[in-house]
């Protein structure tokens, strides 16, 4: 989520935009279902605490022989104001500081991995991936029955309801490539925070305002590996929060080792 806002222009009609897999879709295991029991590939992201606004990144993938690294850590951004709970596929009895909308926090939890996007054309094998146009926004009003939901502009036949909205197609590169991530879409409630992706920093220890960033390069690694049919998660915490998510002693040793 980035500062770039399509706010209150006259009289733009938009539609709902179907570029990305629903959240129910092909490839996708079932809400309810433990996530590990059908993923094999998991982007582990951790920050020392809370108000981190930086952290590690790797990425992890299971084979026949169990979890194994596929890319050793890496530096990211994250929010300015650190981390908050975010909704996703890990408990709603965990504790800490809630993920809001323009909190500047990024979501920390377990969340789907949902497709990718980016204004650069782009073909992969397994992964969805749209390039997008001036046509293309992110609903972050709380009040619009579009709330964190992509839509666009070239159905004239739906009128908008919102004030303000993510500009998809940037000039300033952050949104060449980026992938998305599922925060409070399977598990939903307005104002819980929108617009959560993984894109590439303005600089090096840059912060966002709620996305997780990298190098650009980072990104596309990501993209080029990312097979939607292994059912990938984002797994991403401070220190305090990472031995209360629902992840398997597997995964736990194989991080200590790393």
């Amino acid at each position: 989520m980035r500062p770039n806002k399509s706010g209150t222009c006259a009289a733009l009609f938009l539609c709902v935009g179907v570029i990305l897999p629903a959240a129910t879709g092909q490839g996708v295991a079932p809400v309810g279902t433990g996530w590990e029991e059908s993923c094999c590939q998991a982007i582990v992201v951790l920050a020392k605490d809370w108000s981190s606004s930086n952290g590690r990144m790797i990425c992890l993938e299971r084979g026949a022989n169990g979890w194994m690294v596929h890319q050793s850590w890496t530096p990211v951004t994250l929010g300015r104001k650190g981390l908050g709970l975010g909704l996703g596929l890990h408990s709603d009895n965990l504790k800490g500081p809630l993920k809001e909308e323009g909190d500047k926090k990024a979501p920390a939890g377990i969340f789907r991995i949902e497709g990718g996007f980016g204004t650069v054309p782009l073909t992969l094998a397994a992964f969805p991936y749209v390039q997008t146009t001036v046509e293309d926004f992110w609903v972050d009003d709380p009040r619009s029955r579009f709330y964190n939901r992509l839509v666009r502009s070239d159905d004239a036949t739906l009128r908008r309801d919102w004030r303000s909205a993510e500009v998809l197609r940037r000039s300033d590169g952050l949104y060449d490539y980026a992938i998305v991530i599922g925060h409070n879409r399977e598990k939903f409630a307005i104002g819980r925070g929108s617009a959560i992706f993984m894109h590439a920093w303005s600089a090096p220890g840059v912060p966002t305002i709620g996305c997780t960033a990298m190098e650009k390069q980072e990104v596309l690694f990501l993209l080029k590996w990312l097979d939607l049919s292994k059912h990938p998660v984002l797994i991403q915490a401070p220190a305090e929060l990472f031995p209360h998510l629902d992840i398997s002693r597997e995964i736990r040793v194989l991080l200590k080792s790393e």
